[in-house]
């Protein structure tokens, strides 16, 4: 579709902008509600996420504890919920993909108005998220413990302070 030039033009492009905006606030919605799983070890394993790849559930079978190092099921756990993020942002992917379509169909800002910056060529892809951890020296931990409060929500305490010697910045750092 090329940059409306009439009154006559505009009309169908606004029909097509509210179309897309209910269609997106519809897929917005489905997409809050996804959920993926998947099992390791087996089946004796299975880690659920939700739409943004959060844990929501995890389910061991109960020998497994007995069968296996902890450093095997951490790796379990770890493969399972990758693979279940993965699942979800797949899903994802492919509500939102119609939208996409229809979107491409529309003018972009910058085709119309000369000088605009595109943000897209601008900042490039969204960097991909890290898939093992990347901990340096100077990483602090902090303990901490689940408590239940008076309503009943788990609420959580640190046990212990970070040190305050690390990740300061001091003068002869300037």
């Amino acid at each position: 579709m090329g940059f409306p030039r009439t009154a006559d033009d505009v009309e169908p492009l606004l029909d097509t902008m509210n179309s897309l905006i209910s269609e997106m606030g519809v897929i917005r919605e489905r997409a809050a509600t996804l959920t993926a799983t998947a099992t390791e070890l087996e089946g004796r394993l299975r880690v659920t996420v939700n739409a943004q790849g959060l844990v929501v559930e995890t389910a061991l079978d109960d020998e497994i504890l007995g069968e296996v190092t902890a450093a095997r099921l951490g790796a379990a756990f770890t493969a399972a919920t990758q693979r279940a993020a993965q699942e979800v942002a797949q899903k994802t992917h492919e509500l939102w993909a119609p939208i996409i379509e229809k979107q491409k169909s529309l003018p972009r800002a910058t085709d119309i108005l000369d000088g605009l910056t595109d943000f897209g060529k601008l900042f490039g892809a969204k960097p991909e998220p890290p898939q093992t951890p990347s901990r340096s020296a100077d990483e602090v931990y902090m303990e901490v413990e689940e408590t239940k409060a008076a309503d009943d929500e788990p609420h959580y305490e640190e046990l212990s302070e970070p040190d305050p010697t690390r990740g300061r910045f001091t003068d002869r750092a300037w």
